[in-house]
């Protein structure tokens, strides 16, 4: 009796054994899915970042771009100065900081969809190359109170900036434009 007794607990340890294995390895798959989408507080930074547009449609990619040679232009002599970079100023030092700290985020970004239900009304995604005109961006990076997105359009490029408010809202900052192509 004491040996099947046995059989029984060791039957039942390691029941226990594979059902933790099963339960750890799904919150390991739930976490590297979250990491796949964007956060609610992105989502904020994207709506904030269109708050003033004054357009009733803006048309974006489908899904966040993973372009990260822009970030080493905010670092050359050409974009900063003592005050600021192009037409960021430094006048908190957090965003000083903030974009010094920028170089390591970027590294990190993903290509990520984004979901219709958790956009405004106002944005239409597109997923053909060839409609013209859209606009492209990256996932936005936030760092403390400031936020950096990357607007990408056809023959432009900026760094859109917002810091939060008191309310806990994302509003316009500053922009640093990275190119522009003029055309006839």
């Amino acid at each position: 009796m004491k040996h099947l007794e046995a059989i029984k607990q060791m039957v039942r340890n390691v029941i226990n054994g594979f059902v933790f294995l099963v339960l750890l390895g799904s919150s390991f798959v739930c976490e590297a899915q979250q990491k796949d989408r964007l956060t609610k507080e992105q989502y904020e930074v994207i709506e904030g970042a269109f708050r003033n547009s004054g357009k009733d449609q803006t048309r974006i990619f489908f899904q966040t771009i993973d372009y990260k040679s822009w970030v080493h232009l905010l670092y050359g002599d050409y974009y900063r100065e003592d005050w600021g970079i192009a037409l960021c100023s430094f006048e908190d030092s957090k965003l000083e900081q903030a974009i010094d700290q920028l170089i390591d985020h970027v590294r990190n970004i993903q290509v990520k969809e984004f979901n219709p239900s958790k956009l405004g009304k106002r944005f239409v995604l597109v997923k053909d190359l060839t409609e013209q005109p859209y606009l492209s961006l990256t996932e936005p990076i936030i760092i403390g109170d400031y936020s950096f997105v990357l607007f990408k359009y056809p023959n432009s490029e900026s760094l859109e900036v917002q810091k939060k408010n008191e309310k806990g809202e994302w509003v316009y900052e500053g922009s640093i434009p990275l190119y522009v192509v003029f055309t006839d």
